[in-house]
Formats: structure tokens, sequence, C-alpha cells
């Protein structure tokens, strides 16, 4: 087995896995009301595989180097800017293609990705051997998933060693001949409950005495020890909700607990080498704010179109302050978008393996994160307030109730009522909602912090020659 098709995959998660979500445990996460959702999000990964669509197929499907078979384009390590290219437009297609974004690859191959990237950095082979082995493996059964870095942190004051609970940061707490043995927990991990495997790096700089923390594995998401405490998403479409459109897309977050968790020495990565702790975080994040970045862009595409949407059904379209709002809303689009494709189109090269230019990433995800709420902010003014206080499908539906909306509810000549409330309902949606809440907290914390782009700009940018030509100009030679 190579590729496998989207019943394949919800097979795969019938394991028995522990899962709990608002206070229950799951038995099966394909069947839950709440975190089905989540399930068929990731499962449109693999249906875009086997699309009879050649141009699709060709996006999302590569050729194993090693073997010649078809796998998929998440597992083809990049090598040059052609790679990331690639990859950047294969996590944006999905979107488009599905309506949601499919995360069951996206944040697991970050991660090995700076693994072999900092692997000779260590300076033991076996852990290079040791993720190309895993990686072979997750390639021959088609496997999704996560990404786990983020760890619980305690008391933000102070270091892993010095925290009141050793395991507040996952850790090593035993060291056996075939193996290790781990404890603590990882926060915020999307799409862990829909993952295959769990794929763990630390998230900081650790010190000489917080070797034990500096450890990186990989397990199955059904391992002994393994339990997800899951965020509930939303469901699909109530009966208040206008029905059509593409089916409901979300994704599911988890802490993940690893209560003296085993793991076999071949899926072991890094273990006490505390120097490069810094560096695989560090390279890690080059690549997942690429990730992110690539993502976004047909989000913010999206929403960017329920603002001149709803400008067209409101009559406003070429109302001077209205196009000045447009005009922000675009441009905050069209930078990120340009930034994205100059971050793939300049890679830094390290052990082989091409890593997306870590001062633009940096740039564009700052400028994201940075400039996210004011976009919300032109989308809701462009909208109008009639997106948080329209009545509901059902009253739409209710004979009566439907003349009274039907007649009062109505804007420009070139959309009916109904397509007016379609784009206010999504509008909505976009950004008055809870989703919308959510995505505003997400875009501020995800993939790191804003200060933690601060830092990347501020170390990759080059500050001192700046200074050396302001020096110059003042006739200061040093």
């Amino acid at each position: 087995m190579v590729l496998r098709t989207p019943d394949e995959y919800r097979q795969s998660l019938r394991d028995g896995r522990r899962v709990y979500v608002m206070g229950e445990r799951v038995e099966d996460v394909t069947t839950h009301p709440i975190l089905k959702v989540a399930v068929e999000t990731v499962a449109q990964d693999f249906a875009l595989a086997e699309s009879e669509d050649p141009e699709v197929r060709d996006l999302f499907v590569a050729t194993d180097d090693e073997t010649g078979q078809p796998i998929s384009r998440f597992f083809r390590t990049p090598r040059d800017a052609d790679d990331l290219e690639k990859r950047s437009e294969m996590i944006a297609r999905s979107i488009r293609l599905t309506g949601g974004l499919p995360f069951g690859k996206d944040i697991g191959t970050d991660c090995l990705n700076a693994i072999g990237a900092v692997a000779d950095v260590m300076g033991k082979a076996e852990y290079r051997e040791r993720a190309d082995s895993f990686l072979r493996y997750l390639r021959a059964n088609d496997l999704a998933m996560c990404g786990a870095v983020t760890d619980a942190k305690g008391d933000r004051s102070k270091p892993p060693s010095q925290q009141r609970h050793a395991d507040y940061y996952v850790h090593v707490v035993d060291t056996q001949k075939d193996g290790i043995v781990v404890k603590g927990c990882k926060l915020h991990i999307t799409s862990a409950p829909m993952a295959n495997e769990i794929v763990v790096i630390p998230t900081r700089q650790m010190r000489e005495e917080e070797s034990d923390y500096a450890v990186s594995f990989a397990v199955p998401a059904n391992a002994d020890g393994v339990t997800m405490i899951c965020r509930p998403g939303r469901g699909e479409r109530t009966a208040y909700e206008f029905p059509g459109g593409p089916p409901v897309r979300t994704l599911s977050e988890a802490m993940i607990v690893f209560d003296n968790v085993f793991v076999p020495w071949e899926r072991v990565f890094m273990c006490g080498e505390w120097q490069a702790s810094m560096m695989l975080a560090y390279t890690f994040a080059s690549f997942h704010r690429f990730t992110a970045i690539s993502y976004k862009i047909p989000a913010v595409e999206y929403m960017a179109g329920c603002a001149v949407a709803m400008a067209g059904a409101n009559g406003v379209r070429k109302a001077g302050h209205i196009r000045g709002k447009l005009s922000e809303i675009a441009a905050y689009v069209e930078t990120l978008k340009a930034l994205t494709r100059a971050a793939a189109r300049d890679p830094v090269m390290s052990s082989g393996i091409a890593v997306p230019n870590p001062l633009i990433t940096n740039m564009a995800k700052l400028h994201f994160a940075k400039d996210y709420h004011a976009f919300v902010q032109l989308i809701q003014d462009v909208a109008g307030g009639i997106i948080t206080t329209m009545p509901t499908y059902k009253d739409w539906t209710n004979p009566e109730t439907h003349a009274y909306m039907d007649h009062y509810l109505g804007g420009s000549d070139t959309y009916s009522t109904e397509e007016r409330l379609r784009l206010i309902e999504q509008t909505h949606r976009a950004v008055a909602s809870a989703e919308a809440g959510h995505m505003e907290v997400t875009t501020v914390h995800a993939e790191g912090s804003m200060e933690a782009q601060k830092m990347m700009i501020l170390f990759e940018a080059p500050l001192d020659e700046y200074a050396r030509m302001a020096e110059r100009m003042a006739g200061i030679e040093r």
C-alpha cells in the first residue's frame, strides 16, 4: 500500500485510541457528532490524491525517488525552491478545492524536515538514519500525522528544570536497553485525534541540566499511555443555518498527555543533545510558519471575497469610502501572497534540505498576525452590522415570517434576497462567529507568537550591515 483511500484512512482511526471531548471518552472519532467533521476534513487529503483531474493529482502526488511509487507530496523532502513552491501551492489548493484545511501531514512533515535538516549538527548519524527510515514507513503506509511541539510550560518565568512539576515539559524519565520512557504534556496539537502518528520535538532551547527535555520521537496515536483531551469544534450545519455550499470543514485541537510512554530507539530522533534543541525548534518554526502562510492565503482570500461580495449585495461597492477599505483589504492579502512566494524562491540549504527563507517567512507570518484584526475590522465595516443581527434560516423557511424577510432584507438588484442572506451568513461565520473569535486568537498565537517572529527577524536581518552603511555615509570608518 502506498496511497490510501479516504475509507482506508477512516478505518485506521478505529484503533482503540484514548480520546476525550466534553467530559466523555470517544469510542470512534469517525462517527462522533463533532470530531467526525474534523476527520472528514483531514480525509480530503486522501481524496485529493486520487483525484481524476490530472492537474490536481500531479500536484498532490509525487514520485518516491527510491521506489518509483506514487506518494503524497507531503512526504517529498524539499530539495530546492521548486519543491517548496509546489508544497505551498498544494496546501493552498487543498483549501480552495475542499473548503477547509486537511491538516493531516503538514505539521508532521514540518517536524521531520526540521529533524533531517539538523540531524547532522548533532553528530549522530543514527538520528538521520532513523528519521529517514521513519519517513519511508510513513510513505509506504500513507499515514496521517500531527506535530506535538508546544509544552504545557507551567510558570513561564521559570525554565523546565525549575518548574513545580517536572513534566510540565515532555522529558525522558527512564532509559532502557531497547528505548526510552517519556512523560509530560503537549498543548494545542492540531488534528491529534485524527492522526495515525504523533511526532514530538522540543519547544525551546534547553540547558545542560535540562538534557532530559531535549528529546524528539514519534509514537502511534494509540500508544499505551497516550491520552488526548480535545477542544470541541463546531459540528455540521444546524437547522438554523442556510444549507448549500461545501460541507463544513474544521479541525480539532487536543492536549496530549504522555504518561510513561515507551518509545523504541528506532523512533527516537534526539535524546539529550540539549545544544541542538534550539536549532531544531528554530528550523521547525521556519517550516511550520511557511506552512502557515501558505494555508492562510486562501483563507484571507475567502474573507476578502466576503467583503467584496457584501459591498455588492449592499449596493455600495462604488462608494468612495468602501473602495478605500477594499484597497486596504486587497493590499493585506496580496502582500502575504508576495512574501510567501519570496520565502519559497530563496531557500536556505541545510544538510541537503531546502528550508524556507527564515527572514521572509517570519516577515510574512508577522504581517499576517499583526494586521489580521484590522483586516477583520475592515470586513465587518464593509459588511455592516446585519452580519450579527440577521434572523435565522428557520425564520426564512417559516411561512409566517418568510415574506417579511424577503421584502425587507433585500439589497442590490444584483442579488436576490436569499443570495444576500447567504452572503451575510458566510460573512458572519468568517468574522463575527465563535469560529471567527477562535481564529483571531490562533492568528496571534498559532505557529509561534508575534514576539517569536520578531526575534527571528532580528536574528536573520543584516542589522550590522545597515549600521555600516549609515556609518560610511557619516564618514565613520571602522
